[in-house]
Protein backbone atom coordinates (compact mmCIF):
# COMPACT_ATOMS: atom_id res chain seq x y z
CA UNK A 1 0.00 0.00 0.00
CA UNK A 2 0.89 3.36 -0.84
CA UNK A 3 2.58 5.38 2.33
CA UNK A 4 1.02 8.96 0.45
CA UNK A 5 -0.54 10.33 -2.40
CA UNK A 6 1.04 12.38 -4.92
CA UNK A 7 0.81 16.17 -5.40
CA UNK A 8 -1.82 15.08 -8.25
CA UNK A 9 -3.58 13.51 -5.99
CA UNK A 10 -3.95 15.95 -3.84
CA UNK A 11 -4.81 18.63 -6.09
CA UNK A 12 -7.03 16.37 -7.18
CA UNK A 13 -8.99 15.64 -4.26
CA UNK A 14 -8.87 19.42 -3.24
CA UNK A 15 -10.77 20.08 -6.40
CA UNK A 16 -13.12 17.61 -5.71
CA UNK A 17 -13.89 19.46 -2.50
CA UNK A 18 -14.10 22.94 -3.77
CA UNK A 19 -16.51 21.51 -6.16
CA UNK A 20 -18.84 19.05 -4.30
CA UNK A 21 -18.84 22.03 -1.55
CA UNK A 22 -19.95 24.85 -4.27
CA UNK A 23 -22.34 23.54 -6.43
CA UNK A 24 -24.58 23.10 -2.77
CA UNK A 25 -23.77 26.48 -1.78
CA UNK A 26 -26.84 28.56 -3.56
CA UNK A 27 -29.59 26.09 -3.43
CA UNK A 28 -29.17 25.84 0.57
CA UNK A 29 -28.21 29.47 1.04
CA UNK A 30 -31.39 30.23 2.70
CA UNK A 31 -29.83 28.45 6.01
CA UNK A 32 -27.57 30.64 6.42
CA UNK A 33 -29.87 33.76 5.13
CA UNK A 34 -32.89 32.20 6.34
CA UNK A 35 -34.26 36.22 6.48
CA UNK A 36 -32.81 37.81 4.27
CA UNK A 37 -33.37 35.12 1.59
CA UNK A 38 -36.76 35.14 2.41
CA UNK A 39 -37.48 38.94 2.20
CA UNK A 40 -35.25 39.29 -1.03
CA UNK A 41 -37.22 36.47 -2.39
CA UNK A 42 -40.64 38.24 -2.47
CA UNK A 43 -42.56 35.15 -1.70
CA UNK A 44 -44.94 33.78 0.90
CA UNK A 45 -44.53 31.14 3.39
CA UNK A 46 -45.63 28.10 1.40
CA UNK A 47 -43.97 29.36 -1.95
CA UNK A 48 -40.51 29.79 -0.39
CA UNK A 49 -41.05 26.43 1.59
CA UNK A 50 -42.33 24.79 -2.19
CA UNK A 51 -39.19 25.71 -3.70
CA UNK A 52 -36.85 23.78 -1.78
CA UNK A 53 -39.36 20.96 -1.70
CA UNK A 54 -39.10 21.19 -5.76
CA UNK A 55 -35.24 20.84 -5.29
CA UNK A 56 -35.59 17.87 -3.07
CA UNK A 57 -38.03 16.39 -5.65
CA UNK A 58 -35.87 16.96 -8.55
CA UNK A 59 -32.46 15.57 -7.01
CA UNK A 60 -34.52 12.37 -5.96
CA UNK A 61 -35.82 11.83 -9.59
CA UNK A 62 -31.93 12.67 -10.89
CA UNK A 63 -30.00 10.32 -9.03
CA UNK A 64 -30.51 6.84 -11.37
CA UNK A 65 -30.19 8.91 -14.37
CA UNK A 66 -27.73 10.89 -13.10
CA UNK A 67 -25.56 7.04 -12.47
CA UNK A 68 -26.12 6.08 -16.32
CA UNK A 69 -25.16 9.08 -17.45
CA UNK A 70 -21.71 9.20 -15.14
CA UNK A 71 -21.34 5.62 -16.70
CA UNK A 72 -21.57 7.05 -20.01
CA UNK A 73 -19.42 10.22 -20.01
CA UNK A 74 -16.44 11.63 -18.39
CA UNK A 75 -16.56 12.92 -14.92
CA UNK A 76 -14.03 15.74 -15.96
CA UNK A 77 -16.72 17.18 -18.45
CA UNK A 78 -19.95 16.41 -16.52
CA UNK A 79 -19.07 18.24 -13.20
CA UNK A 80 -17.26 21.23 -15.24
CA UNK A 81 -20.81 21.28 -16.67
CA UNK A 82 -22.84 21.38 -13.48
CA UNK A 83 -20.53 24.04 -11.89
CA UNK A 84 -20.70 26.46 -15.14
CA UNK A 85 -24.79 25.81 -14.93
CA UNK A 86 -25.21 26.03 -11.30
CA UNK A 87 -23.00 29.25 -11.48
CA UNK A 88 -24.97 30.71 -14.37
CA UNK A 89 -28.27 29.99 -12.80
CA UNK A 90 -26.53 31.95 -9.61
CA UNK A 91 -26.04 35.05 -11.32
CA UNK A 92 -29.65 35.01 -12.48
CA UNK A 93 -31.21 34.30 -8.92
CA UNK A 94 -28.92 37.69 -7.91
CA UNK A 95 -31.75 39.67 -9.89
CA UNK A 96 -34.43 38.02 -7.81
CA UNK A 97 -36.96 36.75 -9.88
CA UNK A 98 -40.56 35.93 -8.73
CA UNK A 99 -42.08 32.73 -8.21
CA UNK A 100 -42.15 31.06 -11.55
CA UNK A 101 -38.64 32.14 -12.52
CA UNK A 102 -37.61 30.89 -8.79
CA UNK A 103 -38.95 27.26 -9.72
CA UNK A 104 -37.22 27.00 -12.20
CA UNK A 105 -33.64 28.08 -10.82
CA UNK A 106 -34.60 25.25 -8.30
CA UNK A 107 -35.28 22.82 -10.51
CA UNK A 108 -32.11 23.54 -12.94
CA UNK A 109 -30.28 23.43 -9.60
CA UNK A 110 -31.42 19.92 -8.52
CA UNK A 111 -30.45 18.87 -12.78
CA UNK A 112 -26.62 20.71 -12.20
CA UNK A 113 -26.45 19.13 -8.11
CA UNK A 114 -27.98 15.41 -8.67
CA UNK A 115 -27.98 14.61 -12.61
CA UNK A 116 -24.41 15.87 -14.21
CA UNK A 117 -23.01 15.68 -10.95
CA UNK A 118 -23.64 13.70 -7.96
CA UNK A 119 -22.72 10.09 -9.29
CA UNK A 120 -19.76 11.67 -11.47
CA UNK A 121 -18.36 12.97 -8.32
CA UNK A 122 -18.23 9.87 -6.63
CA UNK A 123 -16.86 7.85 -9.29
CA UNK A 124 -13.98 10.66 -9.94
CA UNK A 125 -13.44 10.36 -6.18
CA UNK A 126 -13.38 6.77 -6.25
CA UNK A 127 -10.73 6.59 -9.37
CA UNK A 128 -8.28 8.60 -7.56
CA UNK A 129 -6.23 5.97 -6.22
CA UNK A 130 -6.32 1.81 -5.28
CA UNK A 131 -8.99 -0.21 -3.36
CA UNK A 132 -6.49 -0.25 -0.47
CA UNK A 133 -6.44 3.84 -0.17
CA UNK A 134 -10.31 3.94 -0.86
CA UNK A 135 -11.06 4.96 2.95
CA UNK A 136 -8.18 7.55 2.76
CA UNK A 137 -9.74 9.31 -0.25
CA UNK A 138 -13.23 9.11 0.11
CA UNK A 139 -12.39 10.47 4.21
CA UNK A 140 -10.32 13.03 2.79
CA UNK A 141 -12.95 14.60 0.40
CA UNK A 142 -15.64 14.38 2.58
CA UNK A 143 -13.22 16.35 5.31
CA UNK A 144 -11.97 18.61 2.54
CA UNK A 145 -15.71 19.39 2.11
CA UNK A 146 -16.11 20.59 5.65
CA UNK A 147 -12.94 22.37 5.52
CA UNK A 148 -14.38 24.46 2.45
CA UNK A 149 -17.35 25.08 3.56
CA UNK A 150 -16.03 26.92 7.07
CA UNK A 151 -13.74 28.61 5.04
CA UNK A 152 -16.14 30.00 2.73
CA UNK A 153 -18.75 30.18 4.67
CA UNK A 154 -17.58 32.92 7.12
CA UNK A 155 -15.23 34.38 4.21
CA UNK A 156 -19.35 35.40 2.68
CA UNK A 157 -20.51 36.20 6.18
CA UNK A 158 -17.49 38.93 6.76
CA UNK A 159 -19.09 40.13 3.42
CA UNK A 160 -22.27 40.10 3.76
CA UNK A 161 -21.88 41.96 7.33
CA UNK A 162 -19.53 44.47 5.24
CA UNK A 163 -22.23 45.46 2.58
CA UNK A 164 -24.83 46.09 5.23
CA UNK A 165 -26.40 42.13 6.11
CA UNK A 166 -29.74 43.51 3.55
CA UNK A 167 -30.59 43.32 -0.12
CA UNK A 168 -27.28 44.39 -1.28
CA UNK A 169 -25.45 42.26 1.23
CA UNK A 170 -27.18 38.96 0.26
CA UNK A 171 -26.67 39.93 -3.32
CA UNK A 172 -23.25 40.38 -3.04
CA UNK A 173 -23.04 36.80 -1.18
CA UNK A 174 -25.17 35.32 -4.12
CA UNK A 175 -22.34 37.30 -6.83
CA UNK A 176 -19.69 35.61 -4.95
CA UNK A 177 -20.75 32.21 -4.30
CA UNK A 178 -21.91 32.30 -8.04
CA UNK A 179 -18.64 33.28 -9.34
CA UNK A 180 -17.18 30.56 -6.80
CA UNK A 181 -19.24 27.71 -8.91
CA UNK A 182 -17.94 29.25 -12.35
CA UNK A 183 -13.96 29.02 -10.97
CA UNK A 184 -14.61 25.60 -9.87
CA UNK A 185 -15.95 24.34 -13.01
CA UNK A 186 -13.23 26.19 -14.43
CA UNK A 187 -10.56 23.71 -11.95
CA UNK A 188 -12.21 20.98 -12.58
CA UNK A 189 -11.20 21.25 -16.53
CA UNK A 190 -7.72 21.89 -16.05
CA UNK A 191 -6.95 20.06 -13.30
CA UNK A 192 -9.10 17.05 -13.98
CA UNK A 193 -8.39 14.44 -16.54
CA UNK A 194 -11.38 12.01 -18.34
CA UNK A 195 -12.22 8.75 -17.47
CA UNK A 196 -10.26 5.72 -18.50
CA UNK A 197 -11.69 3.08 -16.64
CA UNK A 198 -9.48 0.00 -17.51
CA UNK A 199 -9.40 -3.45 -16.35
CA UNK A 200 -7.05 -5.92 -15.07
CA UNK A 201 -4.73 -6.50 -18.35
CA UNK A 202 -4.91 -2.95 -19.27
CA UNK A 203 -7.33 -2.96 -21.60
CA UNK A 204 -10.39 -0.15 -21.50
CA UNK A 205 -13.00 -1.12 -20.35
CA UNK A 206 -16.36 -0.77 -22.68
CA UNK A 207 -19.20 1.83 -21.55
CA UNK A 208 -21.63 0.55 -19.44
CA UNK A 209 -24.59 -1.51 -21.27
CA UNK A 210 -27.87 -2.79 -19.99
CA UNK A 211 -26.84 -5.96 -19.14
CA UNK A 212 -23.96 -4.23 -17.04
CA UNK A 213 -27.25 -2.17 -15.60
CA UNK A 214 -29.70 -5.71 -14.29
CA UNK A 215 -26.09 -7.14 -12.92
CA UNK A 216 -25.83 -4.02 -10.97
CA UNK A 217 -29.80 -4.12 -9.76
CA UNK A 218 -29.40 -7.91 -8.92
CA UNK A 219 -26.61 -7.67 -6.61
CA UNK A 220 -27.03 -8.00 -2.72
CA UNK A 221 -24.34 -5.74 -2.23
CA UNK A 222 -25.81 -3.09 -3.44
CA UNK A 223 -28.88 -3.00 -1.90
CA UNK A 224 -27.12 -3.60 1.44
CA UNK A 225 -25.07 -0.50 1.06
CA UNK A 226 -28.03 1.34 0.13
CA UNK A 227 -29.55 0.39 4.04
CA UNK A 228 -26.48 1.23 5.43
CA UNK A 229 -26.73 4.77 4.12
CA UNK A 230 -29.97 5.38 4.52
CA UNK A 231 -30.17 4.50 7.83
CA UNK A 232 -26.97 6.76 8.41
CA UNK A 233 -28.28 9.54 6.68
CA UNK A 234 -31.35 9.37 8.53
CA UNK A 235 -29.23 9.64 11.54
CA UNK A 236 -27.44 12.52 10.23
CA UNK A 237 -30.68 14.58 9.95
CA UNK A 238 -32.09 13.34 13.22
CA UNK A 239 -28.76 15.34 14.87
CA UNK A 240 -29.74 18.51 13.36
CA UNK A 241 -32.48 18.91 16.41
CA UNK A 242 -29.65 18.21 19.29
CA UNK A 243 -29.01 22.00 18.85
CA UNK A 244 -32.60 23.02 19.46
CA UNK A 245 -33.18 19.84 22.28
CA UNK A 246 -30.14 21.83 23.91
CA UNK A 247 -31.56 25.10 23.90
CA UNK A 248 -35.06 24.36 24.55
CA UNK A 249 -34.84 21.25 26.62
CA UNK A 250 -31.10 21.76 28.73
CA UNK A 251 -31.74 25.59 28.81
CA UNK A 252 -28.43 26.28 27.34
CA UNK A 253 -27.53 30.30 25.75
CA UNK A 254 -28.34 30.82 22.60
CA UNK A 255 -23.90 31.64 22.03
CA UNK A 256 -23.50 28.42 23.31
CA UNK A 257 -25.98 26.45 20.86
CA UNK A 258 -24.06 27.97 17.97
CA UNK A 259 -20.69 27.25 18.80
CA UNK A 260 -21.91 23.68 19.01
CA UNK A 261 -23.63 23.80 16.11
CA UNK A 262 -20.25 25.16 14.14
CA UNK A 263 -17.99 22.47 16.33
CA UNK A 264 -20.86 19.51 14.85
CA UNK A 265 -21.18 20.93 11.34
CA UNK A 266 -17.65 21.79 10.40
CA UNK A 267 -15.12 20.92 12.71
CA UNK A 268 -16.24 17.55 13.92
CA UNK A 269 -17.17 16.74 9.77
CA UNK A 270 -12.83 17.17 8.94
CA UNK A 271 -11.25 16.09 11.83
CA UNK A 272 -13.77 12.64 11.47
CA UNK A 273 -14.03 12.08 7.66
CA UNK A 274 -9.97 11.40 7.08
CA UNK A 275 -9.52 9.61 10.58
CA UNK A 276 -12.20 7.18 10.07
CA UNK A 277 -10.88 6.74 5.90
CA UNK A 278 -7.35 6.15 7.06
CA UNK A 279 -8.89 3.66 9.94
CA UNK A 280 -10.39 1.93 7.28
CA UNK A 281 -7.25 1.86 4.78
CA UNK A 282 -5.12 0.53 8.28
CA UNK A 283 -7.96 -2.53 8.96
CA UNK A 284 -8.09 -3.00 5.27
CA UNK A 285 -11.79 -3.20 5.75
CA UNK A 286 -14.07 0.07 5.43
CA UNK A 287 -17.03 -1.74 6.17
CA UNK A 288 -15.33 -2.91 9.61
CA UNK A 289 -15.31 0.70 10.64
CA UNK A 290 -18.62 1.46 9.55
CA UNK A 291 -19.94 -1.37 12.07
CA UNK A 292 -17.78 0.37 14.56
CA UNK A 293 -19.43 3.78 13.76
CA UNK A 294 -22.32 2.20 14.04
CA UNK A 295 -21.44 0.52 17.63
CA UNK A 296 -20.45 4.22 18.87
CA UNK A 297 -23.80 5.88 17.33
CA UNK A 298 -25.67 3.38 19.47
CA UNK A 299 -23.49 3.85 22.68
CA UNK A 300 -24.29 8.00 22.24
CA UNK A 301 -27.59 7.55 21.94
CA UNK A 302 -28.66 5.35 24.84
CA UNK A 303 -26.29 7.74 26.44
CA UNK A 304 -28.62 10.88 25.39
CA UNK A 305 -31.71 9.30 26.04
CA UNK A 306 -30.79 7.64 29.26
CA UNK A 307 -28.88 10.78 30.83
CA UNK A 308 -30.94 13.57 33.09
CA UNK A 309 -30.67 16.82 31.55
CA UNK A 310 -28.59 18.04 34.36
CA UNK A 311 -25.85 16.06 33.26
CA UNK A 312 -24.31 18.59 30.81
CA UNK A 313 -20.94 17.19 30.21
CA UNK A 314 -22.34 13.32 29.79
CA UNK A 315 -24.49 14.62 27.12
CA UNK A 316 -21.74 16.98 25.55
CA UNK A 317 -19.52 13.67 25.51
CA UNK A 318 -22.46 11.53 24.39
CA UNK A 319 -22.65 14.27 21.10
CA UNK A 320 -19.83 14.85 20.57
CA UNK A 321 -19.13 10.48 19.95
CA UNK A 322 -22.33 10.42 17.92
CA UNK A 323 -21.48 13.23 15.52
CA UNK A 324 -17.61 11.91 15.45
CA UNK A 325 -19.10 8.33 14.42
CA UNK A 326 -21.91 9.74 11.59
CA UNK A 327 -19.13 11.83 10.06
CA UNK A 328 -16.43 9.32 10.00
CA UNK A 329 -19.20 7.13 8.21
CA UNK A 330 -20.46 9.74 5.84
CA UNK A 331 -17.01 9.99 4.74
CA UNK A 332 -16.47 6.51 4.03
CA UNK A 333 -19.56 4.25 3.14
CA UNK A 334 -19.69 4.94 -0.58
CA UNK A 335 -16.14 3.98 -0.43
CA UNK A 336 -17.74 0.25 0.44
CA UNK A 337 -18.92 -0.02 -3.21
CA UNK A 338 -15.15 -0.56 -4.37
CA UNK A 339 -14.67 -3.01 -1.33
CA UNK A 340 -18.03 -4.98 -2.76
CA UNK A 341 -15.85 -4.89 -5.97
CA UNK A 342 -18.51 -3.18 -8.21
CA UNK A 343 -16.78 -2.55 -11.85
CA UNK A 344 -15.90 1.06 -12.22
CA UNK A 345 -17.20 0.99 -15.60
CA UNK A 346 -21.00 0.84 -14.00
CA UNK A 347 -19.58 2.72 -10.46
CA UNK A 348 -22.13 5.89 -11.58
CA UNK A 349 -24.80 3.51 -12.01
CA UNK A 350 -24.39 1.83 -8.88
CA UNK A 351 -24.20 5.08 -7.41
CA UNK A 352 -27.21 6.20 -8.63
CA UNK A 353 -29.06 3.23 -7.59
CA UNK A 354 -27.90 3.66 -4.37
CA UNK A 355 -28.26 7.12 -3.25
CA UNK A 356 -32.23 6.78 -4.44
CA UNK A 357 -32.71 4.88 -1.51
CA UNK A 358 -30.01 5.99 0.63
CA UNK A 359 -30.90 9.97 0.30
CA UNK A 360 -35.21 9.30 0.97
CA UNK A 361 -34.65 10.92 4.13
CA UNK A 362 -34.49 13.69 2.73
CA UNK A 363 -38.36 13.43 1.61
CA UNK A 364 -39.79 11.94 5.18
CA UNK A 365 -37.61 12.25 7.78
CA UNK A 366 -37.78 16.19 9.09
CA UNK A 367 -41.40 15.82 8.66
CA UNK A 368 -41.47 12.91 10.75
CA UNK A 369 -39.31 14.67 13.17
CA UNK A 370 -41.47 17.96 13.07
CA UNK A 371 -44.76 15.84 13.89
CA UNK A 372 -43.06 14.34 16.83
CA UNK A 373 -42.12 17.27 17.98
CA UNK A 374 -45.86 18.66 17.47
CA UNK A 375 -47.22 15.53 18.78
CA UNK A 376 -45.09 14.74 22.16
CA UNK A 377 -44.37 18.76 23.65
CA UNK A 378 -41.01 19.24 25.13
CA UNK A 379 -38.38 17.03 25.92
CA UNK A 380 -40.92 14.03 25.16
CA UNK A 381 -40.70 14.80 21.50
CA UNK A 382 -36.79 14.76 21.65
CA UNK A 383 -36.69 11.81 23.26
CA UNK A 384 -38.92 10.56 20.58
CA UNK A 385 -36.47 11.83 17.93
CA UNK A 386 -33.65 9.82 19.49
CA UNK A 387 -35.64 6.91 20.15
CA UNK A 388 -36.14 6.76 15.64
CA UNK A 389 -32.38 7.54 15.51
CA UNK A 390 -31.10 4.55 17.44
CA UNK A 391 -33.79 2.47 15.70
CA UNK A 392 -32.00 3.48 12.46
CA UNK A 393 -28.80 2.52 14.49
CA UNK A 394 -30.05 -0.74 15.08
CA UNK A 395 -30.80 -1.65 11.46
CA UNK A 396 -27.80 -0.06 10.59
CA UNK A 397 -25.58 -2.32 12.44
CA UNK A 398 -27.23 -5.01 11.18
CA UNK A 399 -27.30 -4.30 7.71
CA UNK A 400 -23.89 -3.63 7.68
CA UNK A 401 -22.40 -6.89 9.39
CA UNK A 402 -24.42 -8.53 6.56
CA UNK A 403 -22.14 -6.29 4.24
CA UNK A 404 -19.21 -7.49 6.24
CA UNK A 405 -20.27 -11.11 5.50
CA UNK A 406 -21.00 -10.81 1.75
CA UNK A 407 -17.46 -8.90 1.18
CA UNK A 408 -15.86 -11.17 2.90
CA UNK A 409 -17.26 -14.12 0.34
CA UNK A 410 -15.84 -12.04 -2.25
Amino acid sequence: MKKGFSKKTYLNIFVICLSAMTVYLLPYLRWTYYDAVMEASGLNNTQFGLTLSIFGATTMICYAPGGWLADRFSSRKLMAFSMLGAGLVGFWYATFPGFAGQVIMYILWGIFTTLTFWSAMQKATRSLGSSEEQGRIFGFVEGGRGICSTVISFATLYLFTRLGEGLGGLRGVILVMAALCIVSGVLVWIVMEDDRPLAADGVEKKKAGMSDILVILKTPAVWLIAMVIICCYSIYLGSTYLTPYFTNVIKISASMAAFISIARTYIIQFLAAPCGGALADKMHSITKVVIGCYGLIIVGLLAIIAAPVSALPVLMIAMIVLCVAIFAMRGIYFATVDEVNIPMNVMGTAVGLISVIGFLPDVFMSTLCGSLLDRYPGAAGYTAIFYVMLGFGVVGLVMSVLLLRVTKKR
